[in-house]
């Protein structure tokens, strides 16, 4: 019995993997992202929102008959946000460029030409560059490697992709726990990184 259910197990993804649709992948969209849990001289600061962007390519592997999809991309995508200070000091803009690598699973149903989707996106990614505030902080005082999982859901209109999902970054901004910048003592190692994405993306 075992070997019978394997066998049709097998026959099933030789199936799947030979009805599988794939398309290639151009998206682009926009970043509203946050740092969160920032302590300055053990002060916990407010953080407030900026807009970013993210462009790339990437691939859809599509199974009709289950409704399932899968979509890794490579995007290049900045980060912004603010911390502000103590009332009446200067805010300290952040920004942050990733080299991103999600991987979408998706699952939706087929109406006419339209798809509307739900979708889970584990993801890793990694620090290319910097700049404002943190142009005064060492890479090695930074972790440049994060990862992280978001969660959305989107509308197929033919070719034409739109979504959006909010992001959980699990990874540390500081692998030293902490930084000094001038006189203050930054405490970094619980900030990461959240926010919600909007993205359109052609399918070739």
């Amino acid at each position: 019995m075992k070997k019978i259910l394997f066998s049709l197990a097998l026959l099933l993804c030789m199936s799947l993997t030979v009805n599988a649709q794939s398309s290639f992948v151009v998206k682009a969209g926009l970043n509203f992202n946050k740092l969160e849990d920032i302590k300055i001289n053990n002060l916990e600061q407010s953080w407030n929102s900026q807009t970013g962007f993210h462009a790339g390519i990437g691939a859809q592997y599509r199974i009709p008959l289950v409704g399932l999809s899968f979509q890794p991309e490579i995007l290049y995508s900045r980060m912004r946000t603010d911390v502000f200070g103590e009332v009446g000091s200067e805010s300290y803009h952040f920004r942050i460029d990733y080299l991103d690598v999600p991987i979408n699973v998706q699952w939706g149903i087929n109406i006419l030409f339209l798809r509307p989707y739900v979708f889970a996106a584990p993801y890793v990614r990694y620090a290319i560059s910097k700049g404002e505030f943190l142009d005064r902080v060492e890479w090695d005082d930074l972790n440049r490697f994060d990862y992280g999982l978001s969660l959305g859901a989107g509308l197929e209109i033919w070719k034409l992709q739109i979504s959006g999902k909010y992001s959980w970054s699990f990874g540390k901004l500081a692998d030293n726990g902490s930084i000094h910048i001038d006189s203050d003592n930054w405490k970094l190692d619980d900030a990461n990184m959240r926010g919600f994405e909007l993205s359109v993306a052609f399918l070739f």
